[in-house]
């Protein structure tokens, strides 16, 4: 990848692709598509762009449930010079983010802005004079912004991170020294506008390699899948049980903390599972690989991102010992330069060449690292002060339990407005488990942090990313977007 370090990612893949033209690019869900093919899609989506004005300076946005659409346009903006964003319906028509044109597949609902649908047409194999110059410059500098994407919100107003061409080829280069990525097939359960999944299938596809398309995981193991990704809650309701011949090398992890009952199912369908720690702003600073030993227990080591630093510090940036508690700062040459329009945020995260996350976390004596809370996301309760995500991982601990969300009502004080959500396993002893999730908790904390009532729901709210949405959790008590269970119910104490 070092070749691309001061080149244009789109002219690179061209390039590259002449080694290559007949290998299959995108499978799954009807999906055949080769390396040749996707170029010359993407070079036609380049075209078209052009005749329509679009160049540097000028950002997409891009609706669509298709991986084809989503990896050609990108491919087609980096070649033209112009910025690409996912159209996030509350982005489109803000002064957030001024957009020149909207593609859509007409696959999605409609949008509020005018928009310009593909059709065939826009696809359709353009004619290049080999050896020509084609006719759009790229980008100005390596520097210029090329990826907007947005963070989650889960703790504000969401923030738009634009990533330059030079921050995502680092990137690319830096899964390129971790993994053989030559030839290599990739699953995943994100959706094609996932700031992760795009990278990593970047990545797959500049090294001749494939993106299977499709969340049927149980055919991942006959079709040479080599790499999964998928975040926790994903891999809870999609890849446990799973019914396998055989075992997918690699399970990567992304979004949020994992449960070892979790990890303990997952790894008798994937040989090792990565529990990657990382973000939009940061991408993947470190992975917990986790892989079963002869004896059944579980090994877990830790293992840093070519080039990245994580850091456990004090409230005055000095590192704190193994063991001891401490924010997380994370340097690596990698690093998103800031957020957009939104200078207050970046010197707030951004800082010294450092993004500073908001997590609590801690390296232990071996060497392994572990996240243990938001440095914002604590409760309050009647004095003791609590971690959200320490929560979460508890309850995730509980036998039946796939997935879990703790949150406090804002109009009801500490202890009293403290609530979970839980998603549970069909057919799970809901006595059984109830007492579990109460014991667990009360051995965490005592009573303060035990919920004064657990709500239920097949899915519970999450961004894509796989974080938890605490704020909307609340809004599905104020709309009553909740199932109780009514035996169990009968235990509960108070009031919603």
């Amino acid at each position: 990848m070092d070749q691309t370090r001061s080149g244009n990612l789109g002219l690179h893949y061209l390039r590259a692709v002449a080694r290559f033209p007949q290998v299959l690019a995108v499978t799954g869900a009807g999906l055949s598509v080769t390396h040749g093919q996707l170029a010359e899609a993407s070079l036609a989506l380049a075209l078209g762009l052009h005749e329509r004005g679009m160049g540097q300076g000028s950002t997409v946005a891009v609706r669509t449930a298709d991986p084809v659409i989503s990896l050609a346009s990108l491919m087609a903006t980096a070649l033209i010079g112009a910025r690409w964003v996912f159209g996030h319906g509350n982005l489109l028509g803000t002064d957030r983010l001024a957009i020149d044109l909207t593609l859509d597949d007409a696959t999605m609902e409609p949008a509020s802005l005018p928009i310009t649908p593909l059709d065939a047409t826009w696809f359709a194999p353009r004619s290049v004079t080999p050896g020509s110059a084609l006719p759009f410059a790229g980008f100005r500098s390596d520097d210029d912004i090329w990826m907007i994407s947005q963070t989650s919100g889960t703790t504000g107003t969401p923030k738009l991170v634009g990533l330059p061409h030079r921050v995502v080829v680092d990137r690319i280069a830096a899964n390129a020294r971790r993994l053989d990525w030559r030839g290599l097939r990739m699953a995943s359960l994100f959706p094609v506008s996932a700031p992760v999944w795009l990278t990593y299938a970047l990545t797959a596809l500049l090294h001749a390699g494939s993106v299977r398309f499709g969340r049927d995981a149980e055919a991942w193991f006959g079709d040479g899948v080599g790499y999964a990704l998928a975040s926790p809650a994903q891999a809870a309701s999609g890849l446990q049980g799973l019914c396998a011949p055989g075992k997918v090398a690699i399970l990567q992890l992304s979004g949020g903390p994992a449960a070892e009952s979790l990890v303990r199912d997952l790894l008798s369908s994937f040989a090792e599972v990565w529990v990657g720690y990382g973000s939009t702003e940061g991408f993947n600073a470190l992975t917990n690989i986790r892989t079963l030993r002869a004896d059944g227990s579980i090994a877990s080591r830790t293992v840093l991102a070519p080039g990245s630093r994580v850091e456990v510090v004090a409230a005055d940036g000095s590192p704190v010992p193994a063991g001891q508690e401490g924010e997380i700062r994370v340097t690596n040459t990698y690093l998103a330069p800031g957020y957009l329009n939104a200078p207050e945020a970046t010197a707030a995260s951004f800082r010294a060449g450092s993004f500073h996350p908001g997590d609590l976390g801690l390296w232990d004596a071996e060497g392994n690292f572990h996240i243990t809370g938001r440095v914002n996301d604590q409760f309050n309760l009647g004095g003791q002060k609590v971690n959200a995500q320490l929560l979460d991982f508890t309850l995730l601990g509980v036998e039946g339990v796939r997935d879990a969300i703790s949150f406090i009502l804002p109009d009801l004080p500490g202890t009293e407005g403290l609530r979970a959500f839980l998603s549970v396993e069909p057919g799970a002893d809901m006595s059984r488990l109830l007492a579990e999730a109460r014991i667990a908790l009360l051995a965490l904390g005592g009573e303060s942090v035990v919920p004064r009532r657990f709500l239920f729901a097949d899915t519970l709210p999450r961004n894509q990313n796989g974080k938890a949405d605490r704020r909307a959790c609340v809004r599905m008590v104020e709309e009553g977007k909740f199932r109780r269970q009514e035996r169990a119910a009968q235990a509960d104490e108070a009031h919603l």
